[in-house]
């Protein structure tokens, strides 16, 4: 793999967690929230240590937009930090948290995995504040590369609210 295709499969997987599910303000505790969307994703740190040959350590951070599908729905951004794992044969593994952002000051916490053993990359929610203190829930997403620090692509998420 590329150090290029490294820099950006990376990036897209910390905003794919990023790019949650959004509930408006009158959503009832108890309540299964199911969404999708689309997230777009830019990588801000990239940084790379070869600690043998072919072996490659990073740590990562980016950022994400989150379009749900539902034009009603909030839009919101994600911040994210991770680290990933590079090795000889070719595979590698990365996983990390993000805190989802909405307008208004609630905010979402996950954490993701990536990794050349998944079809599609997951997410947890582990919880966040407000509306969403307590809520918990599973997602898949996947990213494409755009060029090296851009990544766009889709999530679905399942949450259940307190």
């Amino acid at each position: 793999m590329s150090k290029g295709s490294i820099g950006k499969r990376a990036s897209s997987l910390a905003c794919l967690p990023a790019a949650l599910i959004l509930v408006n303000a009158s959503a009832i505790a108890g309540q299964i929230v199911e969404e999708a969307g689309v997230m777009a994703c830019v990588s801000d740190k990239w940084d790379e240590k070869e600690v043998e040959k072919g072996h490659k350590l990073v740590d990562y951070a980016g950022r994400c937009v989150s379009v749900p599908d539902d034009p009603a729905a909030q839009k919101y951004t994600d911040d994210c930090v991770g680290k990933y794992e590079y090795l000889p044969d070719g595979s590698y593994k990365g996983s990390g948290t993000c805190t989802t952002s909405f307008k208004g000051g609630d905010q979402k916490f996950v954490t993701w995995e990536e990794g050349s053993h998944l079809k599609e990359y997951v997410y947890k929610i582990t919880g966040g504040t407000g509306k969403f203190k307590g809520a918990k829930g599973d997602a898949t997403y996947t990213l494409d590369e755009l060029t090296s620090s851009l990544f766009g692509g889709r999530y679905k998420e399942k949450m259940v609210l307190p």
